[in-house]
């Protein structure tokens, strides 16, 4: 309210792209080259793109499916499809993902959205079900067709701020993907609440390498059109190709903005040996929030430590807080402050729920990073078991609530029925000064004799004193049926062997486990790290891994049965 008047709406998406200066540049990267439009020239290609669209006879609401690589066609048909008040799903698009070794995958996403077209790369088009292909474009078929138009009309978009926008499906790390159903409302909420935190203006320029079918990827390009500002997109295969080609981008388009998981961070601090002083140039970059997965002080901390030779400044990476069940973004930290991080007691935090801070480095403490206060108009409580609210700095439920949380998942029942409701989050966390700190999934919790467990905290110790890659341990219990108890289990990629003999590792783990978390660990398997079974966005499926365990197909050789001794 304003003066007893109701504010007004904000605009759609759509509507903020079509204001963006006509000098706007946009820019997808490939091998050894490069695609650059003007905004003139890629709303042009949006206009063509909405008569090819109203061609094929879709009405409002219905969903177009795109399958493939970032591209200019992508961002294209996105736009005109939320100008003709289309809703999107983009959906994973390599075939050498975990989750795209088979079509079935595939077909049950496509099952669940039922959408009037889908627009797929050719290898994707030919994995697709009989089922389907008559509503199935190539993305050659649709750039032929795109450039036959010839006559077309400047137009307003015909979105409204009810119509849905986006079908973002879920990671699934504990269980089935689900898709969540995002307004052109709380997409525009969303955006508007990260351009605050970030303070962005007309001078920044965002480069991502993220996979759009993952919310943080979108995020990166929906939030350089709601804010007017220049955009650099690479492929992530591209990433995938040669990591190091993300921070020459940013250094050869002089990026301010850019995402990414904390594995990338890690990955890349392994390669900064391998860059000359001057071949790299990142003192522009301002902002880089670190999300999609735990967020370790560690990964951030030596990234920082490696590239500041390269311009780096200390402020730039900010842990974040977000899902795709509230667009994005629900926590962020202001920009170019550092590191918040805490070093807390782990047997009373997860025994007493109490968070008890102790001097940096102290036996049986790890460190936390603060993900930030919450954005926008988005309200945090933290609950215990039976939905009562908890004080600041006492362990338990994270639910959020706000114009851009999720009331519903396609095709079930609504999560969130009122505005006011709560939104249980299904992690685990508490807060302090308002900031909240993340400890892990609430289903993955690892509990033995009373004592709760979190498995990032395994993972965390066991990946820092074997100097593992991010994402070669998960941890997890499960309940032996056969033995009548609940077993702890390590996963390890099998090159934290090295030169040691198995039962020398077994011992080593056992003792880190022990000390860093107070629990023992029953079982240690090792397997190869490209086996590890993971979400489309590149999550540990922990439970998936325990199913594999207790059917006995984890790895070739059969279980242990003995504990690992200590």
């Amino acid at each position: 309210m304003t003066n007893g008047l109701v504010a007004p709406a904000r605009p759609c998406l759509i509507e903020k792209f079509l204001l963006c200066p006509p000098d706007r540049l946009t820019t997808v990267l490939g091998h050894d080259s490069a695609v650059c439009l003007t905004q003139l020239e890629l709303k042009s290609k949006v206009y063509q793109a909405r008569q090819v669209l109203r061609k094929r006879a879709l009405e409002p609401g219905q969903v177009l499916a795109v399958c493939m690589p970032s591209s200019i066609e992508v961002l294209v048909v996105v736009l005109a499809a939320w100008a003709e008040r289309l809703a999107i799903a983009l959906l994973p698009h390599d075939l050498n993902h975990t989750t795209m070794r088979d079509s079935s995958g595939l077909a049950a996403m496509l099952e669940l959205i039922d959408p009037a077209l889908i627009l797929a790369s050719g290898g994707i088009a030919t994995q697709l079900p009989d089922s389907w292909s008559d509503v199935a474009l190539t993305d050659d078929e649709l750039l032929k067709l795109t450039n036959a138009v010839v006559d077309y009309v400047d137009e307003p978009a015909l979105s409204r701020p009810e119509d849905l926008a986006i079908l973002q499906f879920t990671s699934g790390s504990t269980g089935m993907p689900k898709a969540v159903c995002i307004s052109q409302s709380m997409l525009s909420s969303n955006c508007q609440a990260i351009a605050e935190r970030v303070n962005v203006d007309t001078t920044d320029r965002m480069v991502s390498w993220l996979p759009l079918h993952h919310d943080m990827g979108l995020s990166a390009l929906t939030l350089a059109w709601w804010c007017s500002i220049d955009l650099v997109l690479m492929p992530t295969h591209e990433f995938s190709r040669q990591p190091m080609a993300w921070l020459q981008a940013l250094s050869r388009f002089k990026g301010t903005l850019s995402p990414a998981p904390t594995s990338a961070f890690a990955l890349l601090s392994r390669l900064a040996g391998r860059v000359r002083e001057g071949d790299l140039d990142l003192s522009r970059w301002r902002y880089a929030w670190v999300g999609a997965e735990p967020v370790f002080y560690d990964h951030l901390r030596q990234f920082e430590i490696a590239f500041a030779v390269h311009g780096l400044q200390v402020g730039v990476l900010q842990p974040a807080y977000g899902m795709a069940e509230a667009v994005v973004a629900v926590s962020l930290n202001a920009p170019g402050q550092g590191l918040r991080v805490r070093w807390l007691d782990t047997q009373s935090l997860h025994s007493s729920m109490l968070v008890r801070e102790q001097p940096p480095g102290t036996p049986g403490t790890a460190p936390y990073l603060g993900n930030g206060t919450a954005v926008g108009d988005t309200e945090f409580r933290v609950v215990d078991e039976q939905e009562i609210r908890l004080a600041e700095g006492q362990l338990g439920r994270l639910q959020i609530r706000g114009d851009s949380i999720i009331r519903r998942y396609l095709k079930m029942d609504p999560v969130r029925p009122k505005a006011k409701d709560w939104y249980d989050t299904g992690d685990l966390g508490f807060l302090l000064d308002d900031e909240v700190f993340i400890t892990g999934r609430s289903k993955d919790l690892i509990t033995r004799a009373g004592v709760n467990v979190n498995p990032h905290i395994i993972e965390w110790s066991l990946e820092s004193a074997f100097n593992l890659a991010a994402g070669s341990v998960a941890a997890f219990s499960c309940i032996d049926s056969h033995r009548s108890k609940e077993r702890v289990v390590v996963v390890m990629a099998s090159n934290a062997l090295g030169t040691r003999e198995l039962p020398e590792l077994r011992r080593e783990v056992a003792q880190i486990v022990a000390r860093q978390a107070g629990v023992q660990v029953d079982d240690l398997v090792l397997i190869r790290r490209a086996d590890f079974p993971k979400t489309t966005s590149g999550k540990i499926q922990r439970q998936a891994l325990s199913r594999l365990y207790l059917s006995n197909r984890l790895s070739p050789a059969a279980a242990d049965t003995d504990p690992v001794s200590a």
